[in-house]
């Protein structure tokens, strides 16, 4: 007798959603093929070929003087902005259960949504090197905005450090005291877990580049003390943590949908999560030793 598991419908839980739920459901999966060449392209561009800090205003207004790289650019935006709000949106509804704070919760993703989709459509487009390039427009001189966004980039670090060291201390105190550390149900909860966190984080990530890729539309000075921020060196593990993130919740994201769309991808669940996990930090290596090299001046 063939078992529920044998008998399962290729396709996912997204065929049985009714309503909008289905249509988010669909664009996350499409959302996420796309993301692969858009936000692994960009990823190469800035974290592999090049390191953030050299990508000042010199190096956005000689990629943006092609309109090509500017419809790229906002591709990305829109695809990466609304793919990480609509997962943001689970965990709202996961863990926010008064109904009026979880109503909340989703009306700011929703108000974060189109505010700096605008934000970042207006900056891409409206995008004027010539007229920038002067630094004589309103807040040129605004030195303060940059360093804010340095010191959000600190926040954002320090939260990430204090966070990984936390969970660090509590695994090893679960595992000496015999404990199998947050699940018991098998690699998939894992990498469930793993998937929600990395994305999470680089979506507020990408809220803080979006404000500061904003800064190139007041001027270039502006722009390039923004930037200069990401050769300190105690920003560098984030930007390598970053990277780790991005790769990980990309091939998660493609092992999910083989077991979504394949008859047999779920018999394969920990074999593929191992397979994700060796990828991502042989595929991290190299930008880690790039982005070291480059914003320490080893060689």
């Amino acid at each position: 007798m063939a078992s529920a598991a044998d008998n399962r419908t290729v396709g996912g839980a997204g065929i049985t959603i009714p309503g909008a739920e289905r249509l988010i459901w669909y664009f996350m999966r499409v959302s996420g093929v796309l993301l692969i060449v858009l936000a692994g392209g960009h990823l190469f561009v800035t974290h592999y070929l090049n390191v953030p800090s050299e990508t000042t205003f010199d190096f956005v207004a000689a990629r943006w003087a092609n309109p090509y790289w500017r419809t790229f650019d906002w591709l990305l935006l829109m695809l990466a902005l609304w793919h990480g709000v609509l997962g943001l949106r689970y965990s709202i509804q996961d863990y926010l259960r008064t109904p009026a704070i979880r109503t909340a919760g989703l009306g700011a993703a929703w108000a974060l949504g189109v505010v700096f989709f605008a934000l970042g459509t207006v900056t891409i487009f409206a995008f004027d090197a010539e007229a920038v390039a002067v630094n004589t427009g309103p807040l040129s001189d605004a030195m303060w905005i940059a360093d804010l966004i340095g010191l959000s980039l600190y926040v954002f670090a320090a939260v990430t450090y204090v966070s990984i060291v936390l969970l660090a201390v509590w695994l090893i105190r679960s595992l000496f005291r015999g404990q199998m550390p947050i699940y018991t149900g098998g690699p998939g909860q894992y990498a469930w877990a793993l998937h929600r966190a990395t994305g999470i984080g680089v979506l507020f990530f990408l809220l803080v580049h979006i404000i500061d890729i904003s800064l190139i539309g007041l001027g270039s000075e502006l722009y390039d003390r923004s930037v200069a921020f990401y050769a300190q060196p105690v920003l560098i593990p984030m930007e390598i943590l970053l990277v780790g993130a991005v790769v990980y919740h990309t091939l998660n994201g493609v092992r999910v949908m083989t077991i979504d769309f394949t008859s047999g991808g779920y018999r394969r669940e920990k074999t593929s999560f191992a397979i994700v996990m060796i990828l991502t930090i042989l595929l991290t290596l190299p930008s880690a030793w790039i982005i070291v090299r480059a914003e320490l001046g080893w060689g």
